[in-house]
């Protein structure tokens, strides 16, 4: 879930970025162009001797611009074409001022192309459009050197291409510096979201199971016998897979806030009419947690819980693997917990029992899959067993007051 989520952000990061800045490159261009036009055209109106460059083509470098800002306003270009439309736009102006400059140094034009294009935190759009600005530079600079009289070899290429590649270099340190900070901020922005989640949904689920004293701390119980059966298997080998069984297991009875307390802790067998009102809880945990953005990817595992292998569960009655894995773990984790605590209507049976029974419904309740993973599994769940014991522990470690 993190690193979807990291995705996720990343994505809307950078995507704010590129617009933000095309803007800002826009709005800078503009007013350099208006401001150059300016100063040149009152210059050569007073015909004053501080000007060299051609007003026509600098005029053409704004209507260009102006008319990429209409567009963008009335039509709405998106951010991603946005990016290729400012850095097209900046070379294309890059060669109208080395040709409408005047001066002998306007070949320099042309590192602004490695450095802009580095400010978006792109490497492949860095590469591209320093390896097209490279070229561009090369090739005016070779059929075009503005001055007849001066001596254009060898060695003014070699010069032009070091210091091409050197702005270039410290461009790609600009750009590795832009991708650390996206990256911590997008880290630092997780951790404190996933810190803030993880303790109200513990909040909310010790709230939940203070209505049924029997029932308290099964959902951090089974959450935790969850992650260690997940643990075995490869499809939870990355950190944050095992972060989403986590909480999968803690919310996996949120739906049980609807029902009333005098059901979930009736003494006595319950009703048909009460068993179908139990039987909800999947379904209301499943539209609870697929309304939060970060905990949406949860749901299959709050939904399906109670589904068995052979399609006799519920509330879907899907069979063998249309059950998604997450729930698969959860159902076996949820019927040993259940099994060895006490219940108002039952004593808890023995961990051995508990084992026993879970191997019993290999092939019928349990993924056949999961109840072979259970000779490895077995030192950890009777560890996290004979922690629970410890009710007070328990509270403790589930509400971090002490």
């Amino acid at each position: 879930m993190m690193s979807d989520n990291r995705g996720k952000l990343l994505k809307r990061f950078y995507n704010l970025h590129r617009k933000n800045l095309s803007l800002k490159i826009i709005k800078v261009s503009l007013a350099y162009l208006i401001v150059s036009v300016m100063w040149n055209f009152i210059f050569q109106l007073m015909n004053l001797p501080y000007s060299r460059a051609d007003l026509p083509t600098l005029l053409l470098s704004v209507l260009v611009l102006l008319f990429i800002v209409a567009v963008n306003r009335f039509y709405g270009i998106s951010p991603m074409v946005l990016k290729h439309v400012v850095l097209s736009y900046i070379m294309f102006v890059v060669c109208c001022l080395y040709f409408a400059s005047g001066y002998k140094e306007a070949w320099t034009f042309f590192l602004m192309i490695p450095l802009i294009s580095a400010l978006y935190g792109k490497l492949q759009t860095m590469l591209i459009y320093s390896g097209i600005g490279l070229l561009l530079m090369m090739l005016v600079s070779a059929y075009y050197p503005l001055y007849d009289h001066m001596i254009f070899d060898s060695i003014d290429i070699s010069n032009r291409l070091l210091i091409y590649l050197i702005i270039a270099t410290i461009s790609y340190i600009l750009l590795e510096q832009l991708i650390r900070l996206y990256h911590n901020q997008v880290n630092i922005i997780l951790e404190s979201t996933d810190s803030t989640i993880e303790q109200v949904v513990k909040s909310f689920i010790v709230s939940i199971e203070a209505k049924d004293a029997y029932t308290f701390g099964h959902s951090e119980r089974v959450s935790r016998y969850a992650v260690e059966l997940a643990k075995l298997l490869p499809e939870f080998q990355q950190k944050g897979r095992l972060k989403s069984m986590r909480l999968a297991g803690l919310l996996h009875d949120i739906g049980k806030i609807n029902i009333p307390e005098s059901v979930l802790s009736k003494p006595d067998k319950l009703t048909d009419e009460e068993y179908e009102l139990v039987k909800t809880h999947p379904v209301i945990g499943g539209r609870m947690v697929e309304k939060i953005s970060s905990l949406d990817s949860l749901k299959d595992g709050v939904l399906y819980h109670h589904e068995r292998w052979d399609g006799r569960g519920y509330p879907s009655g899907l069979a063998g693997e249309e059950i998604p894995l997450d729930a698969r773990i959860l159902a076996m984790a949820d019927a040993f917990d259940a099994m060895t605590s006490s219940r108002a209507y039952r004593e808890a049976l023995p961990v051995s029992e508990a084992f026993k029974r879970i191997r019993e419904g290999r092939g019928t309740q349990f993924d056949p899959n999961l109840v072979d993973c259970l000779d490895v599994l077995q030192v950890a769940w009777l560890r996290i067993h004979k922690q629970s014991q410890n009710e007070m522990q328990e509270f403790e470690t589930m509400t971090d007051l002490f």
